[in-house]
């Protein structure tokens, strides 16, 4: 069988695949150029689009599968779509492909750019556990009372502060904060949220809400690494859009900024 056999071969057999979706489905595959809204209930074949959306892209519009970063919510969800895919392009593409969730991805991305935020590519990640145990100490050590300043609150203030894109000092000026704290009699969270991350520093390592911050921190920052990876991610789609939070539609931004081809579904 010639090479040109064979392709015309896969495409008859992709058709029988994409002969399956209804109109609406269809025209979510097949439009590519721009941004692109689904909007589905649950059962509305929303992953078949994705891993249809995904197919077509490799194999009809010849997009390499390791310039699609495809974010789902859990890994579970990343590995299911990639059996789904694997039965369409073939294993060796769908392993190739750039997908997981938020924290997967990102993680990939901090520990190859690292020494740009000040750590090795070594870094821990800490924990809900390990998280409040550091703040448990960090608490005793200075001596506030552990029943008003609960290590699940604590870390309940601090992870919210990250999700707004807040570092210590910006929590520190706050004056939102600053009345919320002084309402809950915890005037100190300021300090703990500070000598949390320097603490964390130091052990380089970083919590799950560090691993959206400091990735927004990097491409924010940085030009040439929102050049590198909006390069490298031609085409990005993120499953269960509704669910994302602040920082990680501004990282989705910043990386899709340069084409924007990016493709989100939510309920």
């Amino acid at each position: 069988m010639t090479d040109n056999e064979f392709i015309s071969l896969k495409r008859r057999a992709l058709s029988k695949y994409f002969s399956k979706l209804n109109d609406m489905q269809r025209d979510a595959v097949f439009t590519v150029r721009g941004p692109v809204l689904i909007l589905a209930g649950a059962g509305s074949g929303k992953t078949r689009v994705l891993t249809h959306r995904i197919a077509y892209l490799i194999e009809e519009k010849g997009v390499n599968p390791w310039n699609i970063l495809a974010i789902t919510f859990t890994n579970k969800a990343a590995n299911e779509m990639k059996e789904r895919i694997a039965a369409l392009v073939g294993e060796e593409k769908a392993r190739m492909l750039n997908m997981g969730t938020f924290h997967s991805v990102f993680s990939r991305i901090l520990r190859i750019e690292a020494a740009s935020i000040g750590y090795t590519p070594q870094f821990t990640i800490y924990d809900e556990s390990d998280s409040r145990s550091l703040l448990k100490t960090i608490v005793k050590e200075m001596e506030l009372d552990d029943k008003t300043y609960k290590s699940a609150e604590v870390h309940k203030r601090i992870s919210l502060a990250k999700n707004r894109i807040e570092k210590p000092a910006d929590y520190e000026q706050s004056e939102a904060y600053r009345s919320y704290d002084s309402a809950s009699g915890m005037e100190k969270m300021p300090e703990i949220y500070a000598r949390y991350q320097a603490r964390l520093h130091q052990a380089n390592a970083m919590d799950f809400d560090d691993i959206l911050l400091y990735t927004y921190i990097l491409l924010y920052k940085n030009v040439e690494l929102q050049r590198k990876y909006g390069e490298r991610f031609k085409f990005v789609l993120v499953d269960e859009y509704q669910d994302t939070n602040a920082v990680q539609q501004k990282i989705v931004n910043l990386i899709v900024g340069s084409h924007n081809k990016i493709c989100v579904v939510g309920d």
